[in-house]
């Protein structure tokens, strides 16, 4: 039994649109495989780019990189031209990735969710939140998403650092 990927993500420099394009159309036609542009898309300027020119079937939405407004168009763009969406993050706490899961979570228009950045820090500085269980998100009925800093620990470590 092997492993057949259903998406490679970013799989060219972000500014080679040529490659992306290339390495979109040859994954989709050949291997029935999804491109995600995710560094290409940086703004709601490269999401027109990308869709206009069918560079990649999927764009990745990082709150970071785009912010909430230009999500919100991104999204709106890309449904619009029958794209797929993925939403992602950068190395970000829980406080960050849980908006970023509620956003997904209440539009529900996201095939791809890939919001494990907090599992590359090496502690988790959120109280509360959301909780991830291997592909369940699972969230609170607290005030707003529910996740605070907290900012005793924190302030413990930066008096030892």
């Amino acid at each position: 039994m092997g492993v057949i990927p259903i998406l490679f993500e970013q799989p060219v420099a972000r500014d080679d649109w040529d490659g992306l394009g290339h390495v979109s159309k040859v994954a989709r036609e050949v291997y029935g495989v999804s491109v995600a542009a995710d560094e290409s898309c940086r703004s709601v300027f490269d999401a027109q780019k990308i869709v206009q020119e069918s560079l990649a079937d999927v764009i990745n939405i990082k709150l970071a990189k785009v912010g909430l407004l230009g999500a919100l168009e991104i999204i709106k763009l890309t449904r619009k031209a029958g794209l797929v969406l993925m939403i992602g993050g950068m190395v970000e706490t829980r406080l960050a990735m849980g908006f970023s899961a509620h956003l997904a979570a209440g539009l529900g228009c996201f095939r791809f969710i890939d919001l494990d950045t907090p599992l590359l820090l090496s502690q988790d500085p959120v109280i509360g939140g959301y909780q991830v269980s291997g592909p369940v998100y699972r969230f609170t009925n607290a005030g707003g998403h529910g996740g605070f800093l907290d900012w005793k620990e924190n302030d413990q470590k930066g008096l030892q650092e």
